[in-house]
């Protein structure tokens, strides 16, 4: 749908001298404000324009690579900054500084993806100057989409390149454009930007109530358009960033109104990943087909191609895993259709023997910590399970910690080498694995996630999705449990839960979570959020809005570290070609 737009937008480009902030070096695709008052029909193309934008591999500064386009980084530099992935180790691609908050601001994840952010809020501004309200229904919800593709590059740009809301809302922020003056750069406040996204968002919604149906005339179920379900759902989660608890809980409640059963209690999992384009679950997304993903061919350029390695189809770089502790987390219920849903693990041999999984620290600079995988172990009796490492015996306890099994080494550290009577080390039993496969002889277990894989059978295609109704219920279920409606949140909670095959029991009561190990109500919801929306950008966001720190002290090739809501790295480095063009402050080391 959008592909045959998109052809037709290109014939009518005007070619203007707007790039980055500046706007002054790299051209930009945009019809002038001129033709588009000329030819109001125009904007549909140049609107479906700038979804390509979100999708395609631009020409940046002379070249043009496969893995370089904007949804790509958006969701390595936020999840990649969590805790829920394990990388195996370093590569080339540039996701390994954001991985290690090591940034590069001279990295195409930074350059790229900030110069694409505003090349989107230069094309939306264009748009907006031109389209004329009032002039139609189709032409207000137009307008209501580019307020909107204005307002979430600048989220993304303020989330990613400025400290989080709740650290003060006077700390530098990222630049604001809202119109086509770009005569002046300055890196307003992140209240300030905050703001403006606000008001973007209710202008937004103000338009996008007109003229639904003849957008969606083709296709009803196509959510590769933003609709007022969109801009409803992305201003709750500003909300909930702001601590604005109760505009947060106005929105969802708006939402939920008018949300079917089937939106809110029934989820093919095992559908849902392939089908993101046209899944009720899915509010908006950036719909990739086969003409799209050119690297469907080798796999090397999609999102999913580091998350999987698929040994049929031969493509996939798999360089990405589930973290352990993401891993146990899920494996607290094994009913969970979620976890079968989206790994697939190399070579399980199924053969009732175990693997231990250690984790220890290296000697190289970097100081990450990898694991040390025994292979071809026995369960005893009493659930422990028997290993030697370096020629020494030692015994996997199976030790309950708040009604959860996690396994201990008593009596020693590996990863500082400390021993002693108060020393520990928790370690991981996984099912026993064979030596084939491309991954398998490496030194960690291998849970693939294919979140992002398989739509129409290829591997590495998939539509990725921006806004969901599971996060709308679970921002509903925060927001709730900060205004003491604790009920309320663990209702949502559940709802989310009993989707995913966790009734009964698994269900959570105020009666219950807080021998199940949960402080809050405030903990069990963030905790289901980090279950629900893994892999998809917000872990990070999650724990940093909440002021709490991030625990990245497991096997992966991350530093052996905590790091704290404020700390500075959190805000990525703006990119090189911005700060030397417009002389903007860079952020702190």
């Amino acid at each position: 749908m959008i592909e045959s737009m998109k052809k037709i937008f290109a014939l009518g480009l005007a070619i203007m001298a707007l790039a980055s902030c500046n706007m002054d070096f790299i051209p930009s695709d945009s019809m002038s404000t001129s033709m588009l008052k000329e030819n109001p029909s125009a904007a549909i193309f140049t609107t479906d324009g700038i979804y390509t934008l979100f999708k395609d591999r631009y020409e940046y500064k002379g070249e043009t690579e496969d893995g370089n386009y904007y949804v790509r980084h958006y969701f390595q530099n936020t999840e990649l900054r969590g805790d829920n992935v394990c990388v195996s180790g370093y590569s080339e691609d540039p996701f390994c500084f954001p991985y290690t908050y090591k940034d590069a601001p001279t990295e195409k994840n930074i350059t790229y993806f900030w110069w694409m952010a505003y090349k989107i809020i230069n094309a939306a501004n264009s748009n907006i100057a031109s389209i004329v309200p009032g002039a139609s229904a189709l032409s207000d919800h137009l307008l209501g989409e580019n307020y909107f593709l204005r307002a979430i590059a600048h989220f993304h740009m303020v989330t990613c390149f400025a400290m989080p809301y709740v650290c003060g809302r006077d700390n530098p922020g990222v630049v604001l454009r809202t119109n086509l003056d770009n005569s002046t750069t300055v890196r307003e406040s992140v209240g300030k930007v905050y703001d403006q996204i606000v008001l973007d968002l209710i202008e937004a919604k103000k338009y996008l109530a007109n003229g639904e149906a003849e957008r969606l005339s083709k296709d009803k179920n196509y959510k590769g358009y933003v609709t007022l379900d969109a801009a409803t759902a992305l201003l709750a989660r500003v909300y909930l960033y702001m601590e604005e608890n109760d505009k947060c809980l106005a929105e969802c409640n708006e939402l939920m109104a008018h949300a079917s059963k089937t939106v809110t209690e029934s989820y093919d999992f095992a559908d849902y990943p392939t089908h993101t384009y046209d899944h009720p679950e899915t509010i908006w997304c950036i719909h990739h087909d086969l003409d799209d993903e050119i690297a469907i061919a080798n796999g090397g350029a999609s999102i999913g191609s580091m998350y999987l390695h698929d040994e049929e189809q031969g493509i996939g770089w798999g360089e990405h895993y589930w973290s352990d502790i993401l891993i146990d987390n899920f494996q607290r219920y094994p009913e969970d259709k979620r976890f079968a849903a989206y790994f697939k693990m190399n070579d399980v041999l199924n053969d009732g023997k175990v693997c231990v999984s250690i984790p220890f620290k290296t000697k190289e600079e970097n100081d990450y910590c990898a694991s040390n995988v025994i292979k071809n172990l026995t369960v005893n009796a009493d659930g422990s399970v028997d290993f030697k490492a370096d020629g020494k015996s030692y015994k996997a306890v199976p030790t309950i910690v708040n009604t959860y099994t996690e396994y201990y080494v008593n009596g020693i550290d590996f990863v500082t080498g400390k021993t002693g009577a108060n020393e520990k080390t928790r370690v991981f039993i996984r099912p026993n694995i064979g030596t084939k496969g491309k991954r398998a002889s490496r030194d960690y277990i291998i849970y693939y996630n294919t979140k992002f894989n398989y739509q129409n059978g290829k591997a590495m295609l998939h539509s990725p999705v921006f806004l969901r109704w599971g996060e709308v219920v679970l921002n509903r279920a925060e927001a709730r449990a900060k205004t003491n409606d604790e009920q309320g949140a663990l209702d949502d909670v559940n709802l989310i839960r009993r989707r995913a095959g966790l009734t009964g029991d698994a269900e959570m009561t105020l009666a219950n979570y807080k021998e199940r190990g949960y402080d809050s109500v405030l903990d069990v919801v963030l905790d289901e959020r980090r279950r629900e929306l893994c892999f998809e950008g917000h872990r990070c966001f999650d724990q940093y809005r909440n002021r709490r720190a991030l625990d990245r002290r497991y096997a992966g090739y991350q530093p052996w570290e905590v790091i704290n809501y404020d700390d500075k790295r959190i805000a990525m480095l703006i990119s090189i070609d911005e700060i030397t063009s417009s002389g903007i402050p860079q952020n702190e080391r």
